[in-house]
């Protein structure tokens, strides 16, 4: 994005550039949850250090008394236990030192506010700042299905990034997901195909209630993206993004979806069961590509011995069907990932809400191995014609 002076931290990065910087990591980051733009940073070795620190900062520079206020507070010390606390303690100190400014307060939405604090508390400083990105940046704006257990979209992203999308699909690589449940990975995929950016769909940014926003700043680097955007959806270069699912009502989730977004015209969604899956469904016939999917583990949609053959026909489509590509798969599931029946080459730790999973590299050799597939075909597993 050509910021500058990026440094990573546990969980965050910082870096420099400005507001322009912070507002173009807003509009075109697809792996930040947030943005955060800092205001202060103090001792705080117990509560009235917080309040003091917090009442401290002009507030009338960066809240309207009219304007609804929300705190989100994270860490904590020997006195501040909990977080209700240390919002509460930084909510008392903004309005206090308001009310002694102006002689009025902001009032508390904790839904929808004009304008979100954020407190992080760690090793007895506190950081205290701006929630430029208001709700977080997962949700891309256009209102979409999910499915039981969908991925967050700044996860999907971050799994392709590990993945090597990116590269490979300037190389016109075809990418294909064999679960597509509701298509968060393949609308992401399409995203960064088409270099678009992922913020310029969202209605409502925490940036617009803040008294420091620069509307112009904002309104050039929007338009560069809306500009980009209009010449990339013209192109007809992109490589074929497609997602198959068994199930009728995802596969119409995941087209509807697409369709919120602008992106049906870019991705394929097909109803089509595992085990009949093949390179020859794709637009285009072509030697090899990229498979990524999250396949369900057990920990929300069923027990792990209830899909063991799912992870069998998974790895067995892709070792007969799918001859020098390239698989990557996200499980919480160890003896899942076995049942694939392929020893991955690289395992990356991630976290897929409060699951400790891992994402896992398949290659998949140029001659299918000897012997016939476990295929387990139920009835009724056949191809939908109009797919």
């Amino acid at each position: 994005m050509g910021i500058s002076e990026v440094q990573p931290l546990r969980g965050a990065v910082t870096f420099g550039g400005g507001l322009a910087a912070a507002y173009r990591a807003c509009l075109w980051s697809r792996v930040a949850s947030r943005v955060l733009w800092p205001l202060a940073q103090f001792p705080c070795p117990h509560a009235d250090a917080l309040y003091d620190g917090v009442v401290d900062i002009p507030w009338t520079r960066h809240l309207h008394p009219r304007d609804t206020l929300a705190v989100d507070f994270v860490g904590g010390s020997e006195e501040i236990r909990h977080s209700v606390f240390g919002s509460r303690k930084t909510k008392d100190a903004i309005c206090d030192r308001m009310r002694f400014d102006l002689g009025v307060r902001p009032n508390v939405d904790l839904a929808r506010p004009d304008l979100r604090v954020y407190v992080r508390l760690a090793q007895e400083v506190a950081t205290v700042g701006i929630d430029l990105s208001g709700d977080a940046l997962h949700l891309r704006g256009a209102g979409r299905s999910a499915g039981v257990a969908p991925l967050k979209e700044t996860l999907a992203a971050a799994l392709l990034r590990m993945a090597g999308w990116p590269a490979l699909a300037a190389e016109g690589t075809p990418f294909v997901d064999p679960l597509c449940g509701s298509g968060t990975l393949l609308l992401e995929a399409a995203g960064m195909a088409l270099g678009r950016a992922p913020g310029l769909t969202r209605p409502r940014w925490g940036f617009q209630g803040w008294q420091g926003h620069d509307a112009e700043i904002w309104r050039r680097l929007r338009a560069e993206a809306e500009d980009q955007a209009r010449t990339m959806a013209e192109t007809d270069e992109l490589p074929p993004i497609t997602g198959y699912d068994a199930l009728p009502h995802m596969v119409s989730a995941a087209r509807g979806n697409a369709a919120a977004l602008g992106l049906d015209e870019h991705v394929r969604v097909a109803r089509q069961p595992l085990q009949d899956l093949h390179p020859k469904h794709q637009r285009e016939a072509v030697p090899r590509g990229l498979l990524l999917t999250n396949p369900p583990y057990g920990a929300r949609l069923g027990e792990t011995e209830e899909l063991v053959s799912l992870y069998q026909d998974l790895g067995d489509v892709w070792r007969w069907r799918f001859l020098g590509w390239e698989a990557w798969m996200i499980t919480g599931s160890k003896p899942l990932a076995q049942s694939v029946g392929l020893r991955p080459a690289r395992r990356i730790p991630v976290w897929n809400g409060g699951i400790d999973c891992r994402l896992l590299r398949f290659p998949i050799g140029e001659e299918a191995p000897r012997g016939k597939p476990r295929w387990r075909r139920s009835a009724g597993s056949q191809v939908d014609a109009s797919d």
